[in-house]
Parts: C-alpha cells; sequence; structure tokens
C-alpha cells in the first residue's frame, strides 16, 4: 500500500475519498448531461439581457459558444470548508456587443488558440430529490438508483436519494473576488464585459445547480443492517504538493448511528490526505479514490461482537487486537488407604489482530490443561505419590478477506484458515506406585501424557473452532443498500482490502464507466 493514510475513522462510520482526476473524469458526463438537459447541441447562444428582473431577448450577447466540460480544483487557499475552484474553458464562440469607443455595434471571435477561460470559487451542497427529478437531471444515475433501489426488494419509501451539486446561482464573473478571468489583454472591453455578463445569466439562471453525483442510501425511519449508509456530509481534503491526491469525500454514518454533534470539528480532524500521488498518477497505481470502513463499525461492531456474542464475554481490547480468554478448574478428594487430592483445568485464550497494509487478521491462542494429584498416607499425612501433568496446544491462522463485485453487487468474502498444533508437555512428572496411574485413568484418559492432555483440551480446541467457522459462515459484508453514483450513471468496483494504520478496512476505488 503505498503511503498509507493517518486517518482513522473515529468519528465516521465510512468514508468514500474520491480524487481529483476522477472528479474532473466525471465532468464530462456531468456536462454532456445538463447540455442534453437544456436542449443544447455543441454550441450554447445567450442573446438575452435582464430586465425589470426578467430575461428578455437582445440583439447582443454570446453566439455559436463552444464550452468544454468544467474542470475542478479542490484546493482553495483560505477557502470556507466545501468551497471548491470551477474553471470553464470557452473553445470558441462569437461575441456580439456594442463597442462604446467606436460608438458603434460590433463583433468579436475568438477560438480555442485564445485561451478563454473563467475560473470561479463556489461552494458545494447537498439536497434531497426524488427519482421523477433526478431522470430529468441525469437519466444514467437514475436507471442505477432504480436498479439499486429494486435489487434490494424494499419499497421506494425505505431509500433516501440525495445529490451533490457545485451552487453556481451565487457566482457573478462582474465582481472582482473569487474568480479569474483568462481573457486576452486585446480583446475590447466592452466585448469582455458583455461576454462575462452573458456567462453570469447562464450560470446564475439555466446553469444552477451542477450535479457531482447521487446517492442512494437507507433512510432512518427503521432498522437498517449494519452496513447501510444512512447519513453522510462531505469534505473537501486538499494537498498543496500534488493536485492529482486532491479529494472530495463523502463521510457517512452505518446503521442509524448519528453524525458527530461537531460535523466541522470531526471532518477537520482527518487531517491526513487519504491518496498518495502514487496511486493517482500511475507510478503505484491507478485508481479512483479510497474507500474505507471504520474499525469500530467493521471490527468493534460487526466481527468482534459475533464472537463476543457466541464467546459469552467481552475481549480485551488494545490498539488492533482483540483477546479472550477463560478456563474452569475441578477438584475433589477420594479415599482407602490414602487421602488423594485431585484437581484438572482447562484454560484458553484466542486472539484475533487486524495486520496494517494487509487484508489479514491473524489468529492465535492456546488451550492449556493440567492434571494434578497427591496422594498422602492416611493418619500420618506423609506425602507418599503425586501425579503433575501439563500441557498446551497452540493454535494459529488467519482470515483473508476477500473484495468482489462491482456497484451494488459488492461484497466481501472472508477466508479462514486455522490449525491446532500438536500437544505440547511442559510438565510430567509421576511418583508412586502403579496403582496410582491406574486410579488417575478414570478421571484423565489416554495411554501417552500427550494423549491425555490432548483429550482433556479437546473440547475447548472443538468449541474454539465452532465459533470461528459459525461467526465467519455468517459472514455478509456488502454494501448494496447504498451506492454513490457518478455523473453519467456508471459504477465503482472496490478492490485490494487492507486495513489502515489504525484498523480501518481500505480499498481502492476503480470507476467502472457505463
Amino acid at each position: 500500500m503505498s503511503n498509507p493514510t493517518a486517518n482513522a475513522l473515529t468519528e465516521f462510520d465510512l468514508c468514500l475519498a474520491l480524487a481529483q482526476p476522477a472528479i474532473n473524469s466525471q465532468l464530462h458526463y456531468a456536462w454532456a448531461a445538463w447540455k442534453r438537459r437544456k436542449a443544447f447541441s455543441d454550441t450554447i447562444s445567450i442573446m438575452k439581457i435582464k430586465r425589470d428582473g426578467q430575461l428578455v431577448d437582445s440583439k447582443y450577447g454570446l453566439r455559436d459558444l463552444v464550452v468544454a466540460p468544467l474542470t475542478v480544483s479542490l484546493n482553495v487557499p483560505s477557502g470556507k470548508l466545501g468551497q471548491v475552484s470551477v474553471t470553464m474553458p470557452l473553445t470558441s464562440g462569437v461575441v456580439d456587443f456594442y463597442d462604446e469607443a467606436q460608438d458603434q455595434p460590433s463583433s468579436f471571435s475568438f477560438g480555442k488558440q485564445d485561451g478563454w477561460s473563467v475560473s470561479f470559487i463556489v461552494d458545494l451542497d447537498k439536497a434531497p430529490i426524488d427519482l421523477t427529478a433526478l431522470a430529468a437531471i441525469d437519466p444514467d444515475s437514475h436507471q442505477t438508483a432504480v436498479s439499486v433501489i429494486k435489487a434490494s426488494g424494499l419499497p421506494d419509501a425505505v431509500f433516501s436519494i440525495e445529490y451533490l451539486f457545485m451552487d453556481l446561482t451565487k457566482v457573478d464573473l462582474l465582481l472582482d473576488s473569487d474568480r479569474n478571468v483568462s481573457i486576452p489583454a486585446s480583446v475590447p472591453d466592452s466585448a469582455r464585459t458583455k461576454a462575462l455578463s452573458c456567462l453570469n445569466l447562464l450560470l446564475q439562471g439555466d446553469l444552477g445547480k451542477f450535479m457531482l453525483g447521487t446517492v442512494v442510501r437507507r433512510n432512518n425511519l427503521q432498522a437498517v443492517p449494519t452496513f447501510a449508509l444512512t447519513d453522510f456530509i462531505f469534505d473537501v481534503h486538499a494537498d498543496a504538493a500534488s493536485p492529482l491526491a486532491n479529494t472530495l469525500s463523502y463521510l457517512g454514518m452505518l446503521a442509524n448511528r448519528p453524525l458527530p454533534a461537531d460535523i466541522n470539528a470531526a471532518r477537520l480532524r482527518l487531517t491526513d490526505g487519504w491518496l498518495s500521488p502514487g496511486m493517482v498518477d500511475g507510478s503505484h497505481g491507478l485508481v479512483s479514490g479510497i474507500m474505507a470502513i471504520g474499525k469500530s463499525v467493521f471490527m468493534d461492531k460487526y466481527l468482534i461482537a459475533g464472537l463476543t456474542r457466541l464467546i459469552g464475554r467481552s475481549p480485551n481490547e488494545s490498539g488492533l487486537s482483540w483477546g479472550y480468554g477463560g478456563g474452569s478448574t475441578d477438584r475433589w478428594n477420594s479415599s482407602d488407604i490414602i487421602n488423594r487430592e485431585w484437581e484438572k483445568g482447562v484454560q484458553w485464550q484466542l486472539q484475533l489482530a487486524a495486520v496494517p497494509g494487509s487484508n489479514r487478521i491473524d489468529i492465535g491462542g492456546r488451550v492449556s490443561s493440567h492434571a494434578y494429584m497427591d496422594g498422602y498416607t492416611m493418619g500420618a499425612n506423609i506425602h507418599s505419590e503425586g501425579i503433575h501433568m501439563e500441557g498446551y496446544q497452540d493454535l494459529s491462522g488467519s482470515i483473508a478477506l476477500v473484495a468482489n463485485g462491482i456497484g451494488t453487487d459488492f461484497n466481501i468474502k472472508p477466508t479462514l484458515t486455522y490449525k491446532f498444533g500438536e500437544p505440547v508437555v511442559t510438565k510430567d512428572d509421576v511418583d508412586g506406585g502403579a496403582k496410582v496411574l491406574t486410579v488417575f485413568q478414570k478421571a484423565f484418559t489416554g495411554s501417552t501424557t500427550a494423549e491425555k492432555l490432548h483429550n482433556l483440551q479437546a473440547d475447548l480446541i472443538n468449541q474454539i473452532s465452532g465459533w470461528l467457522n459459525r461467526v465467519l459462515s455468517n459472514f455478509s459484508v456488502n454494501l448494496t443498500q447504498h451506492v454513490f453514483i457518478p455523473p453519467g450513471g456508471g459504477v465503482f468496483t472496490f478492490q485490494n482490502a487492507r486495513f489502515s494504520p489504525a484498523g480501518d478496512l481500505t480499498f481502492d476505488v476503480i470507476y467502472q464507466a457505463p
């Protein structure tokens, strides 16, 4: 794993962090969807002027305008939370304007070689949307959303749909703040002003909200699965040294858990980047982003919780390790010509540890046993015979987590591999006569000391094996109860599962083009 993030999802349950190049690649689809919705072909004409609050036709404006897909920069120095910089490249067009210097109507043409563009700061926001409205905004996303809901087998009312958008309605390109206009100095001032005023009409009017993606999630009106998204916010993380590693993140809560009380403070604590430049520039990989499921959910509230229910006791937790333990001891007395004190006991430990940088949860443990007998001559109370046997069997193995499926078919399959070692005898002291050994067989069976110890430990070994097999046989991690839909309706696949240094389960996000 290249440059693992130091972020820890302690206040959020899930993060989908999309890299800036992935965002911009999707804006091609978003731009095409917007033009289709507004019935534009390859060119846009804005021959309008606002009069008394109403748009009316004008003989001046922008015509035959070709606008390349917008691009986004997630690095806004000194910007507010949730602000991005948008660049609109103007490929070609004609400005019809009144040339005040010449006191006559005039036109000015420009092309791609002239390098016209405008950049401005916008706020990100999210809003609820229904399927009908989504169909009008982006038919491809609508189709994917319908498929998600249909695949769940649940009614539409169980789901909430929200979309993230850039709010362009407050942009004013004629103001000096929060914008950068790249128009050559050779362009007449009147042409420049008319072009910017027409672009204002485009941004503030028809364009309005420019969609970045749609989230389908379970609503919070009923009990929901552990891994169903029920609420989310977004976050922008800039990397000043490498714009490729800038990310736009969806920070979500699962299974009806509430968002942090102080949302801004919680997301500001995610100070590290989610991606390294090498993960998006091809040098160490080529991913669209990172998805992470918090340790507190995946391990504590799911896998460890399942074991805890089976075992009936809570583990001791230390970092990325969880340990269970227990045991029992039986004591009794017998008497013939010798007073004998008997004791046998078994103890067990089970340890699970998430391994950072891998998809592995290591399993360890030990089952140990002992059998004691001390005999004393009746009346004299002199120790005359004894048996002291001790030994153990070690448990070793691992759970490997493998991500499968694309989009709504995503799931995680665990592979359990483990074994108990051969019995190890650590004490084998016997003194006294053959009668002692014969009597002792009634409490402890086996022809050898190792066999005796193994037989005494057998029930616990079977029990621990049963716990591991049962909790993983019910293992079903899937995210089919929610999905993020990029513009165009494409989906993501999640690969290369591994634990972060904080113990969050992370995946590479790979975009599957529609």
